[in-house]
Formats: C-alpha cells, sequence, structure tokens
C-alpha cells in the first residue's frame, strides 16, 4: 500500500514537472511528512543522505539540478531503503541524461525519469 501512495504522488509530480518544471510544495511536504511518520510508526530507517546532498548540489550549481529534486529525493528516503533509493537514483539520472543526449535538451524535467526507476526498483509491489 506505500508503494502506490510513493507511485501517485510521483504521478502527480512528474505531471508538475513536465507542465511547469516546478514541483507542488504541499505535495512535496505532504510524501516527506507521511514518510517520516510511517517510518517512525515501523521503526525504520530514514534515508536522507542522498536528497541533502541533492538539495546542496543543487544549490550550489544555480539550481541546474532543481531544489524540488532534492526535496523530492528527501521525501523518497523516509519511505524507501537506502539501495532501493540509490538505484530509483542511478536509474533516473541515467534515463534523463539518455534523453538529454538523445533530444539534445539541456533542461529536463528530472521526476519523469525518477518515477520509472521507481517503477523499475519496485516493480510488482507498487499494487
Amino acid at each position: 500500500m506505500s508503494s502506490l501512495w510513493v507511485f501517485l504522488h510521483l504521478l502527480i509530480l512528474s505531471w508538475e514537472d513536465m507542465k511547469d518544471q516546478m514541483l507542488s510544495f504541499w505535495l512535496l511536504l505532504e510524501l516527506l511528512l507521511t514518510g517520516l511518520l510511517a517510518a517512525l510508526w515501523n521503526g525504520r530507517e530514514m534515508v536522507w543522505f542522498p536528497g541533502l546532498l541533492l538539495l546542496v548540489v543543487g544549490k550550489l550549481s544555480g539550481e541546474r539540478i532543481g531544489l524540488g529534486d532534492g526535496w523530492l529525493l528527501l521525501a523518497l528516503g523516509m519511505w524507501l531503503p537506502y539501495g532501493m533509493l540509490m538505484e530509483i537514483l542511478f536509474l533516473g539520472l541515467l534515463a534523463g541524461a539518455g534523453y538529454g543526449i538523445l533530444t539534445g535538451k539541456k533542461e529536463i524535467p528530472l521526476v519523469p525519469f525518477f518515477t520509472v526507476g521507481f517503477v523499475l526498483t519496485v516493480g510488482g509491489t507498487i499494487i
């Protein structure tokens, strides 16, 4: 059930990112806080470092990587174990880079590619 919750958020955020290259603060906050509560309730480890690192890289690069992407990774870290989160990040960045190379675009929305990484990683456990 939690995979479905995260997947639905990723779908909405992907659409927002493709449309406006902006992510809803409230949707990210909801995903982050519900993940935090679920992690605390279940005694699950929270993986904050990759999201925090992406936020720092985004800030240092003048937001060439959007801060929303970092906040999303931080929120996903509340829901997913480290290995899955890193696999989603790797697959998403790889797919995004491939898309950018094939299309010649320098700016692309990353959330749809993180969503693809999520589906490939989590797979059949979404529903």
